[in-house]
């Protein structure tokens, strides 16, 4: 069963709210927030210096928290785009759902950039459950996890800067 638009206002997860188109500048700069610490962490990979400074053990990896940030780069910044047409959602499949009617359909997004959401949204989980089964032993070499962490990590890095600054195109107006 496909969920649209009323079904998520029905449910109490999406609502259009009064004087939310107010607070859209906000989610962006809080959508640009997670973009710097997503590039720092990203950065951490392989700046040795900053490791010492800051005290990272040998082998850590941020590149779970490099998707985690990107991740919701893009969801604040869907987020901002809603309060733009005066939504506010407080589900992410809400969002998705709502970034599609509000501007996929009315051309004012590309389809791509909702997958990028979509992307984002199920790289971000299948990290979580990597990580999981790591802290479970079920994954038998953990530098294969690292690999597709850090795969992961790149595309979603590359992904949020795009998404974002679509988004903050589409809010400018």
């Amino acid at each position: 069963m496909e969920r649209g638009v009323n079904w998520f206002v029905d449910q109490g997860l999406l609502a259009k709210t009064p004087f939310i188109g107010r607070l859209a500048q906000r989610f962006l700069a809080k959508a640009r927030d997670n973009l710097v610490t997503m590039s720092i962490l990203f950065d951490l990979h392989d700046n040795v210096e900053a490791r010492k400074l800051l005290s990272a053990p040998e082998g850590y990896d941020s590149s779970e928290w490099v998707v985690v940030c990107g991740y919701y780069a893009m969801y604040m910044a869907a987020l901002g785009a809603l309060a733009k047409v005066g939504y506010r959602s407080k589900n992410h499949a809400a969002t998705v759902v709502a970034l599609e009617t509000f501007f996929v359909k009315r051309q004012l997004l590309e389809p791509k950039h909702l997958k990028m959401l979509e992307r984002a949204q199920l790289e971000k989980e299948q990290v979580e459950r990597l990580r999981l089964a790591k802290e479970r032993r079920e994954i038998a070499q953990y530098s294969v996890t690292k690999e597709t962490t850090r795969s992961i990590a790149q595309r979603i890095k590359a992904d949020a800067y795009v998404f974002v600054e679509k988004i903050e195109e589409l809010v400018k107006h």
